[in-house]
């Protein structure tokens, strides 16, 4: 759990109470706080304006009647020196939580305000399904409950196999867009993981953008975007193999996809003693990864966990509660059309007014 310290000063200020002196917490005036349990709060008290005032906790507002809560706290020094302070350890009640407080001053009245307690927070984030829990929620989604049969459990795998195959037709997951740096080779066109498996991706579902890089001045890389090409424009070009600086590429969309550049690179544009001088660089969209083991987190990022659910316990339903797979898919789609749009990159849109130019008359 985490400790916070304050700064408590005083001065003259207006709150419910009226005007007069009251406490100001980091120099706002007498606000409500908000104490999370198990942490420790302490509320530094050095300031010369202090003096006098000694800042305590209470469960009535004003500690009027009086209700002082002492539990976890404790003060050290004089107010207005240095060293003073009071300290909170905020403990949480079985079943009930810490009270609701209020920090006061034990001589003046109305100088504080209430210091609402609340639970912890986990203080992670990282929460991350593995495949039998997703499996589990699924199920229960399409109403079939009770204990899983091995049969049932690999049904279920393979239908989340297949959702992520069916995932890749959808569009982009910016989460699975990767890029690749080749090196040029001089005179070759082909590139594919069977000519070059150290820098050539294994994982391409699809290549969103291309573009040729001269780096052979490190600290000023100059880039140059390709063209992309269909197999039609490709297979028409008289010379595939004519050397220059690549401008257009062609993806041959196959189980382990090629990517051909025209033209081929020249022994200007290429490097066999420094590779990294001269590169293709592309990026693409990366296959979502298998469902795997069923102790193994899925390769989804989190905004993506509801629709995940969701589809499958689509999927399941075809198989094990048709009656239900009507109201799953409708269910399916709109949480997967609401991540697709928390997936996108948030790029600023500019509107532009449309100029019309008469004909002189």
């Amino acid at each position: 759990m985490a400790t916070i310290t304050y700064t408590v000063t005083v001065a003259t200020g207006t709150t419910q109470y009226g005007t007069g002196n009251r406490y100001y917490i980091n120099g706002e005036l007498a606000p409500v706080l908000y104490l999370q349990e198990g942490n420790t709060y302490i509320f530094d008290q050095s300031d010369n304006t202090n003096d006098t005032h000694q800042l305590a906790f209470s469960t009535n507002p004003n500690n009027s009647p009086t209700a002082s809560y002492t539990t976890g706290v404790t003060s050290t020094g004089t107010p207005g020196t240095s060293g003073a302070k009071t300290t909170i350890v905020v403990a949480p009640v079985k079943r009930t939580g810490a009270p609701v407080l209020f920090y006061y001053c034990t001589v003046h009245a109305g100088m504080g305000n209430a210091a609402q307690t609340i639970p912890p927070t986990s203080e992670t984030t990282e929460y991350n399904p593995q495949i039998d829990d997703i499996i589990e929620e699924a199920f229960e989604r399409t109403g079939v409950m009770g204990t899983r049969t091995g049969y049932q459990l690999r049904s279920a795998r393979r239908s989340l196999n297949i959702m992520f195959q069916e995932w890749g037709n959808r569009g982009v997951h910016l989460w699975k867009v990767k890029l690749a740096k080749i090196p040029l080779v001089e005179g070759q066109a082909e590139y594919n993981f069977a000519a070059d498996s150290t820098n050539f991706p294994q994982d391409i579902d699809s290549v969103l953008e291309a573009y040729y890089r001269n780096n052979s001045t490190p600290t000023a890389p100059v880039d140059v975007a390709l063209t992309k090409i269909d197999r039609s424009t490709y297979s028409q070009t008289p010379n595939k193999l004519a050397k220059g600086t690549p401008s257009q590429y062609y993806v041959e969309r196959k189980i382990n996809p090629s990517i051909f550049l025209y033209t081929t690179p020249s022994s200007s544009v290429s490097s066999t003693t420094t590779p990294s001088n001269f590169q293709f660089c592309f990026y693409y969209l990366a296959k979502i990864q298998d469902a795997g083991s069923y102790n193994f987190t899925s390769d989804v990022v989190n905004r993506f966990y509801p629709c995940m659910m969701s589809g499958l316990a689509y999927y399941l339903s075809q198989k094990y509660s048709p009656d239900r797979s009507q109201e799953l898919e409708r269910r399916y789609e709109s949480e997967l059309l609401r991540a697709l749009d928390a997936d996108n990159q948030g790029t600023s849109t500019f509107i532009s007014p449309q100029t019309f130019y008469g004909d002189g008359v």
